[in-house]
C-alpha cells in the first residue's frame, strides 16, 4: 500500500468519524425536541383537566423535595465521576473490575436511594411545610400524598442514571436520549388513565410509571454491549474509593438553575395558584434552552477540556468564542420570537379546558418575565463548563451559593410587591447577575481581546432580530385580519406563516453580512 492509498484511507475514516458525529449530534437534538414537545403535551394535558391552582399546585409542589434530592446526588455528579472510571477500567485496565463497579453501585444505590425514599414518604408531613408554606385542607393532603408516591422516584432514576453512564461510555445515545421521552408518556398515562380510576395518587402512579419506563427502556442496549448483571454483598473497595474521591467534590458545585427554580417554587407557594402559574411559565421558558443551548455546550465540552489539557490557549479561546456566537446566535432571535407570540404559546400550549383567560394572562405575563432572561440563561452552561475544563470548580460553587442568596431574597421581597409576577423576575435577575459574573470571570482567565468582539457580535445579532421581530409583528397583525385565531389550529398556523417573512430576513442578513461564518467549530482546527 502506497503513501497516497494510505492517505486515502485516513481521509476516509475521519470524514466517517466527523459524519458520524454530526449525524448524532443532530439526532439527540431531534429526539430533545421530541422530549421538550411531549413534555408540553403532558403539562397541556394537566391544564386542561385541573386548570391552574387546587391539584396543580400539589402535583408540582410534590415534585421538589425528590427533584432536589435527585439532582445534588445524582445528576450530573454520578456520571461526572464514574464515566471516567468506568471508562479506563473497560479500555485500559480490567474489564472484570468494572462489571464489578457496575454490580457495587447499583447495590450501594439501591440501598442508599431506598432508605432516603423510606425517610421521604414517612416525613412528607413535614416535608410538604417546607415546600407548600400556604397549603391547608385537602390541598395540603393531596400534596403529602403524591409526595410519598413520588419519594420513591429518585431511587429509580438512580439506577437508570448508572445505566446511561454505561451506554454514554460505549458511545450507545440513542436509546438514553428516548427514555425522557418514555418518561412523559408514563406520566400522560397516569394523567388519562391512573387519575380516572386512583384519583389523585393516580398521578404519582403515573411518575413512577414514566421512571420505570426510563430506567426499562435502556437495559436491552446496555445487554447488547455484552453487559451482564450479578450481584454479590462482596464489594470491591478500591474502584469504590476511587469513584467516592472523584464523586464528593461535586456535590459541593450547585446548579444554580436546579437551585433557583427550588427557590422560586417554595417562596410562590404562598400565594394561591402561584406554584402552577411559575411551573408552567418555567417549562415554556426552558424549552430552548434544553433543544439548542444544552445541545451545543455538550458538543464542544471534551474539546474545551482536550484543548485546555494540551495547554492551546487560542485554541480554548476559539472554541469558547464559537459557541458564544452559536448560542446568542439561536437565542436572542428565539427570545423575541416567543415574547411577540408569547399569548399564542401558552394559548397553544396550555389552553382548553379548566385553563381559563385569567390563568392565560398570568401564564403570559409570568413567561414574559422569563423568557427575557433565556440568552442569558443559555449561556451560563457554556461558561460553568469552561471552568470546569480548566479544573476550577471553586468558582462555580462560589457563583451558584451567591446566586442562590440573591435569589432568595429577592423572591421574597419582590413576591410582596408583584405576586408570582416577582419571583419570575428574581429568577431573571438572578440569571442575568449570574451571566454576567462568569463572563467577567471566564473572559479574564481568557484573554481581554474576545470581549469587545463578543459584545459587538451579540450586538449585531440583537439589532437584526429587532428588525425581524418588527416583520414579524407586522406579518401577525395582517394575518389576523384574514384569519381566525379562536382555534388551537389557526394560533398554530398564524405563528408559523406570520414568522416566516421575519425568519427569512434573519437568516438572509445574518448570512449576508458573514455573521454565521463565525458558527463552523470544524474551522477552528485550521
Amino acid at each position: 500500500m502506497n503513501i497516497y492509498t494510505r492517505a486515502r484511507e485516513q481521509i476516509s475514516v475521519n470524514w466517517k468519524n466527523r459524519s458520524g458525529i454530526i449525524a448524532t449530534t443532530g439526532l439527540l437534538v431531534g429526539l430533545s425536541l421530541v422530549s421538550r414537545i411531549v413534555g408540553l403535551v403532558r403539562d397541556r394535558l394537566l391544564t386542561s383537566q385541573f386548570g391552574v391552582g387546587g391539584i396543580l399546585d400539589s402535583y408540582f409542589s410534590a415534585f421538589r423535595i425528590p427533584d432536589l434530592i435527585y439532582n445534588i446526588l445524582i445528576l450530573g455528579t454520578l456520571s461526572s465521576a464514574f464515566i471516567p472510571i468506568f471508562s479506563r477500567l473497560i479500555h485500559r485496565e480490567d474489564p472484570k473490575q468494572a462489571q464489578e463497579l457496575v454490580d457495587d453501585l447499583l447495590l450501594i444505590l439501591a440501598i442508599v436511594m431506598g432508605c432516603i425514599g423510606l425517610l421521604m414518604s414517612f416525613g412528607a408531613p413535614w416535608l410538604t411545610r417546607i415546600v407548600a408554606l400556604s397549603y391547608e385542607g385537602q390541598k395540603f393532603t393531596d400534596t403529602v400524598t403524591l409526595t410519598r408516591i413520588m419519594a420513591f422516584s429518585p431511587l429509580i432514576f438512580s439506577l437508570s442514571s448508572v445505566l446511561s453512564s454505561i451506554l454514554h461510555t460505549y458511545k450507545k445515545f440513542i436509546f438514553v436520549a428516548l427514555a425522557p421521552i418514555l418518561y412523559n408518556v408514563g406520566i400522560i398515562i397516569g394523567i388519562l388513565v391512573l387519575y380516572p380510576y386512583f384519583g389523585v395518587p393516580g398521578l404519582g402512579y403515573g411518575v413512577l410509571l414514566g421512571a420505570l419506563f426510563h430506567l426499562l427502556i435502556q437495559i436491552p442496549s446496555v445487554m447488547k454491549v455484552d453487559f451482564q448483571f450479578s450481584f454479590s454483598f462482596g464489594m470491591n473497595w478500591k474502584n469504590l474509593k476511587r469513584l467516592w474521591k472523584l464523586y464528593w467534590p461535586r456535590l459541593l458545585v450547585i446548579d444554580t438553575s436546579m437551585i433557583t427554580m427550588f427557590i422560586g417554587t417554595v417562596v410562590a407557594s404562598a400565594e394561591a395558584s402561584a406554584v402552577t402559574v411559575y411551573s408552567l411559565a418555567f417549562n415554556l421558558n426552558a424549552l430552548p434552552l434544553g433543544v439548542f443551548a444544552i445541545s451545543f455546550v455538550t458538543t464542544i465540552f471534551p474539546y474545551l477540556t482536550e484543548s485546555f489539557a494540551k495547554e492551546d490557549e487560542d485554541a480554548f479561546r476559539k472554541y469558547l468564542t464559537v459557541t458564544i456566537s452559536r448560542i446568542v446566535y439561536v437565542l436572542i432571535p428565539v427570545t423575541v420570537l416567543m415574547l411577540n407570540y408569547r399569548a399564542q404559546l401558552v394559548r397553544i400550549v396550555y389552553g382548553g379546558g379548566q385553563f381559563s383567560w385569567d390563568d392565560t394572562r398570568l401564564t403570559v405575563a409570568t413567561f414574559t418575565l422569563f423568557a427575557v432572561s433565556i440568552p442569558f440563561q443559555g449561556l451560563i452552561p457554556l461558561f460553568s463548563r469552561a471552568l470546569y475544563a480548566r479544573h476550577d470548580t471553586i468558582t462555580p460553587m462560589v457563583i451558584g451559593i451567591l446566586g442562590m442568596i440573591f435569589n432568595a431574597v429577592a423572591s421574597v421581597i419582590l413576591l410582596q410587591w408583584y405576586g408570582v409576577e416577582g419571583v419570575a423576575i428574581a429568577f431573571s435577575l438572578t440569571m442575568v447577575l449570574i451571566c454576567l459574573t462568569y463572563a467577567s470571570v471566564v473572559f479574564q482567565r481568557v484573554n481581554h481581546g474576545t470581549v469587545m468582539k463578543t459584545l459587538m457580535y451579540g450586538l449585531q445579532v440583537g439589532l437584526i432580530s429587532l428588525v425581524m421581530v418588527g416583520i414579524s409583528f407586522v406579518s401577525k397583525s395582517v394575518f389576523a385580519i384574514f384569519y381566525t385565531t379562536n382555534t388551537t389550529l389557526g394560533l398554530i398556523s398564524q405563528v408559523m406563516v406570520s414568522s416566516m417573512p421575519g425568519v427569512i430576513f434573519y437568516a438572509l442578513v445574518t448570512w449576508k453580512i458573514g455573521l454565521t461564518k463565525k458558527l463552523k467549530v470544524s474551522d477552528l482546527k485550521k
